[in-house]
Order: C-alpha cells, then structure tokens, then sequence
C-alpha cells in the first residue's frame, strides 16, 4: 500500500469535511484516490470492495481517471499535474499501483482501504499524458474540467476512452 497504514473501520480526522469528494494524489510509488462520500451504504461499500475497471479519457489538455466499480455508474476523476509533480514521475513498471480508500466524510470512519493495479495500457498512456499534459493554472484547469463534463457524463467518456468494457 502506498500511504500510511490506514486500517478499515478506523476514524481519521483527516477524512472530514462535511463534503463529498474525490482527491488525488500522484507520487513516485503510485496514485491515491481517496473517496470522501457522505454516509455511504453497503451496496457502495460492498461495490467498492471489487477491483474496478480503469480506462482514461483525454479532452483539451485534460486528463480523466475513470473508474466502474461493479454496479456504480462510472466515476470520472480529473488529474491535473504540476510542473513539479510530473518532474518527480517517472514510473518503469508495467502496472501502476492505486490505492483506493473509501471513507465517511461526516465521521471520518474509513471503510476501504485496497490497492490495486492498473492495466498495462493505462499505466503505459498514464505516464505519456502526465509528461506531456501542459501546466495550466487552476483557474483554467477548473473551467476546462468544467466545460467537458458539461458536455459528457462520466459513461459518455467512456466510451469515447481507451479501452473497452468487457
């Protein structure tokens, strides 16, 4: 697992905000995705609980993360890299690792907390889109993301992404 030894079932102050949300975090060793949702129920963590299927999707110098955890409709997640993050990135392997938590955001309690790993195809585009993504500023980072899922829904990307659902 790439971050700390969070254990299931345990509170992490860290998890509250009061807000749904999805953040990402890029290193060396792999990307966290840590799911903040309010109050999740057993069907989502018992969705959760199964590896996903990961495809990628690319618009306007932005990069989608799209995950389909069994029977959840497909979640997309926008990464945006810093001039300083994709510096430090360089990944050799043929499987990149992702460690997916899930966690109340109202009580902090942690539900999930799995790594898995990423297609050989991804990793592959994931490491070629963090390298050439351009640096845009938040503020045009956050409209360009704006605008695309103004457009499309996270299963329209999909289709449009790398790869197939089986």
């Amino acid at each position: 697992m790439l971050n700390k030894n969070y254990e299931p079932n345990q509170y992490y102050e860290e998890f509250i905000s009061n807000r749904e949300a999805i953040l990402a975090h890029l290193s060396p060793k792999g990307l966290t995705l840590k799911f903040l949702w309010k109050n999740p129920d057993e069907t989502i963590i018992e969705n959760f609980s199964a590896a996903p299927f990961f495809q990628l999707y690319f618009k306007n110098d932005i990069m989608f993360l799209l995950l389909k955890f069994k029977d959840l409709k497909w979640i997309d997640i926008p990464l945006v890299f810093t001039k300083s993050t994709k510096n430090l990135f360089s990944f050799e392997e043929d499987n990149f690792p992702c460690d997916i938590l899930l966690a109340n955001s109202n009580t902090g309690k942690l539900f999930l907390h799995k790594t898995y790993n990423m297609p050989k195809g991804i990793t592959k585009a994931l490491v070629q889109a963090v390298h050439l993504q351009k640096d845009l500023t938040k503020k045009a980072a956050i409209e360009k993301i704006n605008n695309i899922r103004s457009s499309y829904s996270a299963s329209e990307m999909s289709r449009l992404s790398l790869g197939k659902l089986k």
